[in-house]
């Protein structure tokens, strides 16, 4: 059975993502001093005082549970090994508050108790966001690029597009799609919100509060978009340069044939 915490009655809550993958083995030997509560092979959870905790999630995301500033920035820094400023990385914050009943508001949860196992599903469900974030801005960033192209071939029947260039648009796109399918278990619930019906309807209400099924499912449509527009754009750019290899051959028959008249 899960140990109640004793804490106050309102709680700040803010994720990060790192953009990048973490391996967890590495990260444990960073804080020794901090009590490892729990993990798996994908999660690490930390408990830095009495109410303050931090939750590492192994495709980038970082949260953490009533943590000033200047720890975050801290343990982020000896993550990445280098010095960043927060406000430059995605980031989801939410408050945490104690009620009578669970409800999930824009940028709040009310929760009937805190515990490790509310905690985990709080962190876990804003690690999810705010990697979905990350890949919403990464996908908007390629959707951009690809429109302008677009344009260009609406309004000159052309487009500025070398098939080097091309063959790199490509490979973004399909290394944004396996990085998701790859990082993110947007259907990923963990098995203490089955425990009780109060964990399950917590898991439930911050799921749809934040839209991760839907955004996830829009990031998968657009990048779908993006792979279309750029196998048009390839096809293209072949008939073009087959036309081209035709019409040398062309020239070389021609020069040929004006080399044997002579």
């Amino acid at each position: 059975m899960t140990t109640i915490m004793s804490l106050d009655n309102n709680y700040n809550v803010i994720a990060y993502h790192l953009e990048k993958r973490l391996d967890l083995s590495s990260i444990r030997s960073l804080f020794p001093k901090l009590s490892l509560i729990k993990r798996e092979h994908t999660f690490l959870l930390y408990q830095r005082e009495e109410n303050s905790f931090i939750y590492i999630k192994d495709y980038g995301s970082v949260v953490f549970f009533n943590c000033d500033e200047l720890f975050s920035t801290r343990v982020i820094h000896k993550i990445l090994e280098e010095e960043v400023k927060l406000k430059h990385l995605p980031f989801e914050s939410y408050k945490v508050n104690l009620g009578a009943s669970t409800d999930v508001d824009f940028g709040s949860v009310t929760v009937q108790e805190i515990n490790v196992d509310t905690i985990h599903i709080v962190c876990l469900n804003l690690a999810q966001s705010v990697a979905l974030m990350n890949y919403v801005n990464k996908t908007s960033d390629l959707h951009d690029k690809t429109l302008v192209y677009s344009k260009q071939l609406e309004q000159t029947g052309n487009f500025k597009l070398s098939k080097k260039k091309m063959s790199k648009f490509i490979g973004r796109t399909m290394n944004l799609k396996n990085n998701i399918a790859e990082d993110l278990f947007v259907f990923e619930t963990p098995e203490v919100a089955w425990n009780t019906k109060e964990l399950s309807e917590l898991d439930y209400k911050l799921r749809d509060e934040l839209d991760v099924i839907k955004r996830h499912q829009g990031i998968v449509n657009s990048l779908n978009v993006i792979k279309e527009n750029l196998d048009l754009f390839r096809d293209i750019l072949n008939h073009k340069y087959s036309s081209m290899l035709e019409w040398i051959i062309i020239i070389l028959i021609l020069l040929e044939v004006v080399k044997m008249f002579f």
